[in-house]
Parts: C-alpha cells; structure tokens; sequence
C-alpha cells in the first residue's frame, strides 16, 4: 500500500527504541499469555488464559459484554498485572515490569477507545502533536511526523478543524491519528467504531488497514461481526474467563 504524499518521508510506523533499549523482536509472538489469570481486587475475569500473537497479525476480539476483552486489552497495556501466570508483550516481561518503567513500555503501544478523548480547544493537528510533546519522544520534527499521520487516515485537509467541526469518524481517525504518530510497533483498540455509523466505520477501519499493511499489530475489541469477517485475520472470542480461537 502506498503511503499518502503528506506523509511520505514520516514513517507512522518502523522500529521503535526504548530508551537504549530496542523492542523486543526475538523471533517469536509480539504477544504471549501461558496460564493467565488477570481481573480486578483479587477477583479473576479472565483465568487460565494462553494465546500467541504474532507480529504483523490483525486479531479481533469478541466476547459478550462484561466477558473480559477490556480486561485483557488492560492486560496487555499494562493498565493489569496478571494474577497468575507468564506474559510477555513485545519482549516485555509484565509481571516484573515496574511502576516506573511502566511509562517506557507504553511507547511501544498505542490505543484507540470508544470515547475520542480528543481536546476540543486543540485543532486535529495539534491533538495528535500534543502526546508527542508531553511524552518527549525521542523522535525528529514531530510536527512534520503528526501531519504525516494525519494524512496516513485521510485527514490531512482537515489538520486545522476543531473537534466540534469534525464528523464523529472524523474524530476517531484523529484519534488513531494520534495513537499512531510515535510509530508504535501495536496498536490496541477497545470497540473503536461502537458509535459510528457505517460510512464513519468504514472510514476508520481503512485506517486500522493502513497501519496494518505497514506491518503493524493490531489488537481490536469488537461486537461487530462484518468487522470480525471482513479485516481479522485471526479472532479470539473470549466467553466463561476463558480465550480461544474462534
């Protein structure tokens, strides 16, 4: 797939150093579960869970409300320590990382919810500048790279407009906009196009599509079954705390 002209030259996605230290690329899945069990004060949502995720690979979650998927996207953002059990997530061991590492490790991921979370006085291009200049990542010209991936989703006319001049599709390709810019080696998304209509849902989908074909992860949570069928390559449906192929 080729690369819209406005962001040629700003790779959205690549390797991607942490500190002195590169991402995890030993060879094996991006993603690795063995005997998790991962849930909230002590009580467990997801148990026994073990799955592989490979580099490259476009999975989708499904499940049932309340079954775990946020749990195991919270899981794999580190926003979870597992209960019991391995897991590593690009290269990264999640139960010994520590609370203050936890920073470093989430520059290797970006995530795209629901809710846009966008900053309404902001313009688009500034929204997706803002985490770049907060985060301080080691990365040149981030203005030059924000515009690029604003024009990777389609909305490189559309870099000055405010939230409220933005179409809800609009807003969430901002969002995957802004998810992106770092050049995350996954990109996690907990029901992107639960509020959108078809046309916006499609829209936003081509966008996850872009970032996959450069050869990015895609981890997404979803009730939509065309979505599912159309752009997974692999689906994992989460029922009774367990995980497993669907």
């Amino acid at each position: 797939m080729s690369v819209p002209d406005g962001a040629r030259g700003v790779p959205p996605y690549g390797d991607l150093t942490l500190g002195s230290e590169r991402a995890g690329d030993d060879g094996r899945g991006v993603v690795r579960l063995a005997g998790v069990s991962a849930g909230y004060g002590g009580e467990a949502v997801l148990t026994d869970v073990s799955l592989e995720i490979e580099r490259g690979d476009f999975v989708c979650v499904e499940g049932p409300s309340g079954a775990g998927k946020t749990t195991l996207l919270r899981l794999l953002y580190g926003s979870l320590k597992p209960l019991a059990g391995a897991a590593v997530v690009d290269g990264v061991d999640m139960v010994q990382l520590r609370p203050r590492h936890l920073s470093r490790f989430r520059r290797r991921l970006g995530c795209v919810f629901q809710s846009y979370e966008l900053l309404p006085q902001l313009t688009a291009l500034e929204n997706v500048l803002l985490p770049l200049q907060l985060a301080q990542f080691d990365l040149p010209d981030p203005e030059r790279r924000a515009a690029g991936a604003l024009a990777m989703v389609g909305l490189a006319d559309k870099a000055a407009s405010r939230p409220d001049e933005l179409s809800g599709g609009q807003q969430q390709r901002v969002a995957i906009a802004r998810a992106i810019a770092h050049a995350p080696r996954i990109l996690l998304a907990d029901e992107p196009t639960g509020n959108l209509d078809p046309d916006s849902t499609a829209d936003v989908m081509r966008a996850f599509r872009a970032f996959h074909q450069l050869g990015g992860t895609v981890v997404m949570a979803t009730h939509d079954e065309m979505l599912r069928d159309r752009y997974a390559r692999r689906v994992l449906r989460i029922d009774h705390r367990q995980a497993r192929a669907a």
